[in-house]
């Protein structure tokens, strides 16, 4: 990968970014702000929210980095962070849907949606509908949905979403990436006639907290397994900043990017039938 994006001058940009306060995101987001890019950093924890941007202050010497409360299990909280935004941004450059999780175990939001599915595909569908206007309006725009290798595994099961007869942590987690897919394939359609891109990314096997609820087996194997094998985590961080800020993606448009080369995705994501399905089901789920 060529690294040249990384000296771009991102003065007068403003990014909307959810999931970077550890992981990759945080390293994404720490040089997103060296570049000169104004950061609205979405996050549920207060403290560990404000930690990361006063660093994000004291390494820019810039009063350029900004919290929005937000728990992305929550459609309220998605509603007002999304009002928050709007009310204080006239323009948004680039929308970046880092956040995610792996649950331990099967738990409902206070929307009474099964978890995985609410935070891992519901959260980004429903912030980037709330913001889809201003980001056409400040267009060239894009939004970065960060995806999975795992989606090639999933299943939509269309009859039982909540997964209530036979849930487990892969199969909820594989379900709502492959349903992020889906939708970024159908949002970019909506969006042909206008300057703002979307696109989904598997930053690829990189070390990460994803994994630090799972419980019983999957703990035993799975930590261990990405302690020893995944890449590090910067790698990750600067998958997702190529992909944003690179030349070679600029007018690409409902992509499923792995890693650094455009990939088909699963199967189900190409069924035009089960794509309007699950988006119609996404926009009843989250009330638009």
């Amino acid at each position: 990968m060529n690294l040249n994006f990384l000296n771009k001058d991102l003065t007068g940009k403003t990014i909307v970014f959810t999931g970077g306060t550890d992981g990759m995101g945080k390293i994404a987001v720490t040089k997103l702000a060296k570049m000169g890019a104004k950061i609205l950093l979405l996050g549920r924890n207060k403290q560990k929210t404000m930690e990361v941007l006063n660093e994000l202050i004291q390494t820019t010497k810039k009063q350029n980095c900004f919290y929005v409360p937000c728990d992305l299990s929550s459609q309220k909280s998605i509603r007002n962070a999304a009002k928050m935004i709007l009310d204080n941004c006239p323009k948004i450059d680039y929308l970046i849907n880092c956040a995610g999780m792996n649950a331990g175990e099967r738990k409902l939001t206070e929307d009474g949606l099964e978890m995985t599915w609410a935070v891992n595909h519901l959260a980004p569908f429903l912030l980037n509908q709330l913001l889809l206007d201003r980001l056409i309006s400040s267009a060239p725009s894009k939004i970065i949905n960060l995806s999975s290798a795992t989606e090639k595994s999933g299943h939509i099961h269309l009859n039982d979403i909540q997964l209530t007869k036979k849930w487990s942590t892969f199969r909820s987690y594989t379900q709502a990436k492959l349903a992020m897919n889906m939708c970024t394939r159908k949002l970019a359609k909506e969006l042909e006639n206008s300057e703002v891109t979307v696109n989904a990314l598997n930053p690829g096997f990189i070390k990460t907290n994803l994994l630090r609820d799972l419980k019983g087996w999957e703990s035993l194997v799975g930590i261990p397994y990405m302690f020893f094998f995944a890449s590090k985590t910067e790698v990750g961080a600067n998958r997702i900043l190529n992909l944003a800020l690179s030349d070679e993606f600029n007018h690409e448009n409902g992509k499923y990017i792995y890693e650094e080369k455009i990939r088909e995705p699963n199967p189900e994501a190409l069924d035009e039938e089960l794509v309007n399905k699950v988006w119609e089901l996404s926009k009843k789920q989250v009330g638009l």
